[in-house]
């Protein structure tokens, strides 16, 4: 049976999915036994804690008697015998679980009174315990050894008797090491504890759970946690093996810093898991059911998801062989109508990126066929006016001088409009790319837009068009680029005589506003239809309307007035009506800049060469 690939897919999806639940869950099983054996390392440390302050306890309470008896036996030197025998009366009643030998050695290190007759006259000035004394300290516990009379592991705990700082004895006491048991806590509560001691020389001194009689002195190993806690730091391993049973077990090494020994704690890690382990099998079991449900409710669901994705393939499928107006047909309420939906808005969207494609190769030919026209013209023109000057006949001087004056008026014309097409062009790309620098001063603004406006008076008397400047107030400084001012001005009056009929009427307003300055430029011309407003300030756009009358333009000119007005960090808009006339509206920020030099006025002449560039298109230049 062939398996259906996007079925397969659904369901290694939601596989897939199902992963990180189940890292999640790994990760919080892991967590909980870490949790667990930390916990149990905690108690490990308290317990191994417990064990040094008892083991310091007993040897604080027996060189506490060592010291006593050590004096009375000095003071008492022909009663010694009788001394340490009440003394072993009295500590046979303390301690009830185990016996302790007795001994009192010289300072050359002769034992000459013992509570075992077979030990007297020993010398042990070779034995460490007496080194250390003899050097000065004066508690001593040494290290585990073997006696030399019974063969028994013994520790042999020391002090020195000093009178006015002089060594007069030492009494030595010697326990079995498997005595210890009686000293130590053995209430662990997880089965297969261990826990014992370890003396300076990492001789495992006693351990629980051992025979009573240890064969041989078991040595911890090089490597072992033990030896590191004789440097004097508490170590906790998660993982150890025990030398007697090989045990993996946690555990913690804990020095007793008083004597340089070390105590150990350790649990099986058997045991610990075993915690955790109830807990870890329901989560497993409960995340396999999850897989299972899963998987049945994706192979149930899959038929209609199947079926959704056919759909979108077939769309898809339309969609790259050039049908912009296909339909998914989906129509459920679930992810996958979203989907649908999602894909008909894109193709929508991709519909109408293509019309407005086709609508903007559209309006580049256009543009190109307008800007070629644009630059042929004039071209002709002048090229025609040159060669009508070569023809013309030179011996009627005055009729010669006529014609040269009106064919040189013509070319100077059409060299302004090849200038202004030139300008417009350099300035559009300076503007893309960035390049070009606003130089802000402060400024009259007022003075300055009604000289531009007085200037261009005489153009419009010889289009009988009136032009009238109004202003609420007398003055207004603030920062703008004179340069760039006087070309939106002029361009913007070009605009407006352009598609104003003879007799009609201009007006140019500036009023404040909310720390605005708002500039008007009004006419009664033939106005824009409605539904071209929105392109006005388009590149290379022309508005088609039957009411211009052939007049031309290469569609640059307001896009540039719009860039730089933007640049001032300031916006212009148009209303218009169809056949009564256009309004643009430019509003600038009313600011000013550090700056205390203002650039004086310039008289009406300065705009006079602008002027026949910019209606250059307009006027036949006389």
């Amino acid at each position: 049976m062939k398996i259906n690939p996007v079925r397969f897919k659904l369901v290694l999806l939601i596989f897939i999915t199902l992963i990180p639940l189940s890292i999640l869950n790994i990760i919080d099983i892991r967590k909980d036994l870490e949790i667990n054996m930390q916990a149990e390392l905690e108690a490990n440390q308290e317990y191994a804690e417990v064990i040094n302050t008892l083991f310091m306890n007993f040897l604080e309470r027996t060189w506490s008697n060592q010291y006593v008896i050590g004096k009375a036996l000095i003071s008492q030197p022909n009663q010694r015998i009788q001394c340490l025998s009440k003394y072993l009366n009295d500590t046979s009643l303390e301690n009830q679980l185990f016996k302790m030998n007795y001994y009192w050695a010289t300072p050359e290190g002769i034992m000459d009174i013992s509570s075992k007759e077979e030990e007297l006259l020993i010398d042990i000035k070779d034995r460490s315990i007496y080194q250390e004394i003899i050097n000065g300290k004066e508690k001593v516990i040494g290290n585990l050894e073997r006696s030399t009379i019974s063969g028994e592991l013994i520790i042999p705990i020391a002090r020195g008797i000093l009178v006015d700082g002089e060594l007069k004895g030492i009494v030595i006491n010697t326990i079995k090491a498997n005595d210890i048991k009686h000293i130590l806590p053995i209430n662990r509560i997880v089965a297969g504890s261990i826990f014992g001691l370890v003396d300076k020389d990492a001789n495992i001194v006693y351990r629980s759970g051992d025979s009573i009689l240890i064969p041989k002195i078991e040595v911890a190993s090089e490597d072992s946690p033990t030896r590191k806690a004789l440097r004097g730091e508490i170590i906790k391993t998660y993982s150890r093996y025990s030398q007697s049973d090989g045990i993996e077990r946690l555990g913690v090494d804990c020095p007793i810093k008083e004597i340089g020994w070390v105590s150990f704690v350790a649990t099986p890690v058997e045991k610990v898991l075993a915690n955790g382990r109830y807990s870890s099998i329901r989560n497993l079991t409960v995340f396999t059911l999850i897989y299972i449900i899963s998987f049945a409710i994706a192979i149930l669901m899959s038929s209609n998801f199947i079926q959704s994705i056919e759909k979108l393939k077939l769309a898809a499928h339309k969609v790259k062989t050039g049908d912009l107006n296909v339909k998914t047909g989906i129509n459920e309420e679930d992810v996958f109508g979203d989907v649908g939906q999602a894909f008909d808005k894109m193709v929508e969207a991709l519909n109408q990126k293509a019309i407005e494609t086709e609508e903007y190769n559209q309006l580049k030919s256009n543009f190109l066929a307008t800007i070629s026209h644009e630059f042929k013209t004039p071209l002709n023109i002048i090229l025609g006016s040159i060669q009508l000057l070569e023809n013309t006949d030179m011996n009627d001087l005055e009729e010669f001088k006529r014609l040269f004056n009106k064919y040189i008026g013509i070319q100077k014309q059409n060299s302004y409009r090849l200038l202004r097409l030139i300008s417009n062009f350099i300035d559009i790309t300076k503007i893309e790319s960035s390049n070009v620098k606003i130089k802000l001063r402060n400024n009259d603004i007022v003075k300055v837009i009604e000289d531009i406006t007085m200037s261009i008076v005489e153009y419009t008397k010889m289009k009988d068009i009136s032009i009238i400047f109004d202003t609420d107030v007398e003055e207004k400084i603030i920062a703008f680029d004179m340069d760039m001012m006087e070309r939106i001005m002029l361009n913007l009056l070009s605009n407006a005589i352009k598609f104003t009929e003879k007799g009609g009427e201009i007006q140019v307003n500036i009023y404040v506003e909310e720390e605005k300055v708002i500039i008007s430029v009004k006419d009664n011309g033939i106005g824009i239809p409605q539904d071209k407003l929105e392109m006005i300030f388009d590149r290379f756009a022309q508005v088609e309307n039957p009411l211009r009358r052939g007049v031309e333009g290469s569609g640059i000119g307001l896009s540039l007035v719009k860039s730089l007005v933007e640049l001032h960090e300031g916006s212009i808009s148009v209303h218009s009506e169809l056949g009564k006339g256009s309004e643009f509206i430019m509003e600038l920020p009313d600011r000013v800049i550090d700056d205390n030099s203002m650039e004086g006025y310039r008289e009406e002449g300065c705009y006079s060469e602008k002027i026949h560039v910019e209606f250059s298109d307009i006027y036949v230049v006389k």
